[in-house]
């Protein structure tokens, strides 16, 4: 029996809340759907209770085409973004993918948030007594083991501007997303610094949960001055590093590389973030770039998160079409 509704009048009314037909069929539909399914009622009411689960939303208001969809965890987001862009007042992704993520995350993974320390350098010592230098891999252990999870999520729909990172709080539990792409560790260990900046300087709270960082190099307003200032302090032990001289301009990837190595093991800090501290005060990102191909030319920054994500959490308790969301979420089956 044929229906009266159609798949595209799913597609259209997920359009006008930010979410585009491909990102519909390639994300939050499974891989063995084809849309001749919904040509029935009973196919067209599975299409739209898949969409309505993995989006969080009320699948009465998806089906009717109301006027306001409602997300059955619906948070306040304090959306952080250069002057030169908006969000659609209507765009449901942000909050949908902070709330899934967060019901996946309360599923399966059993270790409590353990309150630490709101001073930043007692934070950073934490990290050095246990793992002799703040890197990315040590800062995701550490995280993980008091409670605040960290997950890579890079598949966005097309319309919605994409983030470097978000701060989440919705039940009790900090949570950490980062979506930014980069192979080298220093660039996602910055952001992941930031958004833990935003948790521990209090920058969630009963009201606003939801932290969504477009980009960090704008820093909009005194919370995100407040969250830059602390990922700093955290990955070098001091608010106004300067480990190379401005002055003196290396020629090549090779020679910053060679003054970059001692003054690492000397202080102990990640090479990266001491290039970076150099791609900063010089604004020679070409040259950064590619020092940072000579200190770590295998990195795959993403595929650490990722691998320890999936240390930490027992995947095998989600459905299988919660595992297939999840899994196309953090692109989790490719390298």
């Amino acid at each position: 029996m044929a229906t009266e509704n159609s798949i595209k009048d799913l597609y259209q009314t997920l359009k006008i809340y930010g979410i585009d037909k491909k990102f519909t069929k390639e994300i939050l539909l499974p891989d063995w759907w084809e849309d001749e399914i919904a040509d029935s009622q009973t196919g067209y009411f599975q299409a739209a209770s898949i969409i309505a689960k993995n989006l969080g939303i009320d699948i009465a208001g998806l089906i009717n085409k109301v006027e306001i969809i409602n997300l059955k965890n619906p948070a306040q987001i304090k959306f952080k973004y250069p002057i030169n862009l908006s969000f659609n007042q209507k765009d449901i992704w942000p909050n949908s993918l902070a709330s899934k993520v967060s019901e996946i995350i309360e599923q399966l993974y059993d270790t409590p948030f353990k309150k630490i320390s709101n001073d930043v350098l007692n934070i950073r010592s934490s990290i050095l007594n246990q793992y002799k230098i703040v890197n990315l891999r040590n800062t995701l252990e550490f995280l993980w083991s008091s409670g605040i999870p960290v997950v890579h999520i890079p598949v966005f729909p097309k319309e919605i501007n994409k983030m470097d990172g978000m701060a989440v709080n919705l039940d009790g539990r900090p949570i950490i997303i980062l979506s930014k792409n980069r192979r080298h560790d220093a660039w996602l260990l910055f952001i992941l610094a930031h958004e833990l900046g935003h948790i521990i300087k209090g920058h969630l709270s009963n009201v606003d949960k939801i932290i969504y960082d477009v980009n960090l190099e704008s820093e909009g307003d005194n919370e995100e001055k407040e969250a830059n200032e602390f990922a700093i302090e955290l990955l070098n032990g001091t608010k106004s590093p300067s480990y190379l001289s401005s002055s003196k301009v290396s020629q090549s990837s090779f020679e910053l590389v060679n003054e970059i190595r001692p003054i690492s093991k000397q202080f102990n800090i990640d090479p990266g973030v001491i290039a970076l501290n150099y791609a900063y005060q010089t604004k020679n990102y070409p040259l950064v770039e590619q020092a940072l191909k000579v200190l770590s030319p295998k990195a795959n920054a993403v595929n650490l998160i990722k691998t320890i994500m999936t240390s930490k959490l027992d995947l095998g308790k989600l459905s299988e079409e919660n595992y297939d969301y999840f899994a196309k979420l953090t692109s989790l089956n490719e390298d």
